[in-house]
């Protein structure tokens, strides 16, 4: 019988050696982190420990592997959600990175402990310190966002020079009707990222019209943002928002 994805993520740690960890995608994975898999594994091992060769996993061997960055789910051996953010931005592109420190705050990460593991780290060189620097100057005290594709919006409107608008929002008139995704608060401009599960049946359908229905009849301006137009054309996403910005002035 073929062992599932959590009984080979056991055989690679355990075939590593001791000292051996889940991390990197394979710990984003455990972690529950949107856009990671177990299919290719990886596993961090200290680089003083035993210098064992496997093929069921590529292996990482970090200067610092500390004890507190370690941890295990269901019994597996992984790093811990503020290292494994860490790892991924010091091997993964930007808007990754990104998207996945937003993922790790939804599943209960901290900004405490994103600013420890910096202070701890930052003096021992290692990759990935001057993207997080920037992430938490860019995010810090603020909401983290819903989703990656709230993470490739704003990413969008900072590519094209837009002011960034207030992040997950409660809004209403005298009754409160909602949290939006983003607004641009001097021009009662709501920005909706409309992800293709969430927003294509009929009963989702239903409830997008009628929330937006209030907040019109509260006085503001609702943008949807579908996915498709992020994901395949961000330059209309971009004159979109312009457009609307333009015309709330």
């Amino acid at each position: 019988m073929p062992q599932s994805d959590e009984q080979r993520a056991m055989t690679a740690v355990l075939d590593a050696g001791e000292g051996a960890v889940l991390s990197h995608r394979s710990a984003a994975a455990m972690w529950g982190l949107l856009g990671f898999d177990l299919k290719q594994l990886e596993v961090s091992r200290a680089r003083t420990g035993p210098n064992r060769p496997t093929r069921l996993a590529k292996v990482h061997h970090p200067r610092l592997l500390p004890a507190h960055h370690c941890t295990a789910i269901d019994h597996i051996p992984v790093t811990t959600l503020v290292r494994t953010t860490f790892d991924l931005a010091g091997s993964e592109h930007a808007g990754r990175a990104e998207r996945a420190l937003h993922a790790a705050l939804k599943r209960g990460l901290s900004w405490t402990a994103v600013e420890d593991h910096l202070s701890e780290t930052a003096a021992r060189g290692r990759g990935g310190i001057a993207l997080l620097r920037a992430l938490v100057a860019d995010h810090f005290g603020k909401p983290a966002l819903e989703s990656g594709l709230e993470v490739r919006f704003l990413q969008l409107l900072r590519r094209a020079g837009l002011p960034e608008p207030r992040r997950q929002v409660d809004v209403g008139d005298d009754q409160w009707v909602g949290r939006v995704d983003f607004l641009y608060d001097d021009q009662h401009l709501v920005l909706e990222v409309n992800g293709t599960w969430h927003h294509s049946g009929p009963l989702e359908v239903q409830r997008d019209h009628h929330r937006t229905a209030r907040l019109v009849a509260a006085g503001y301006t609702v943008l949807p943002i579908p996915e498709h137009l992020i994901l395949h054309a961000p330059e209309a996403v971009v004159r979109l928002v312009r457009e609307a910005r333009r015309r709330s002035a």
